[in-house]
């Protein structure tokens, strides 16, 4: 289980979307949860950074 979500992950040097990448890492914890029989939660969380397009700043004054 732990070695198929491993080798689930994509290649060194590959983009990676933030979702992608909280999607794998909840199915890692999933999977800890059932292998080690962890009683508690495990919250994984992103977020995604602030959009460049509102920040720029005005020229020409």
């Amino acid at each position: 289980m732990i070695v198929g979500l491993f080798e689930s992950l994509p290649p060194d040097g590959t983009e990676w979307t933030s979702e992608g990448a909280v999607g794998w890492l909840q199915a890692a914890a999933a999977n800890l949860r059932i292998a080690y029989k962890i009683q508690g939660n495990i919250l994984v969380t992103g977020e995604t950074p602030p959009s460049n397009s509102g920040n720029r700043a005005l020229s020409g004054n």
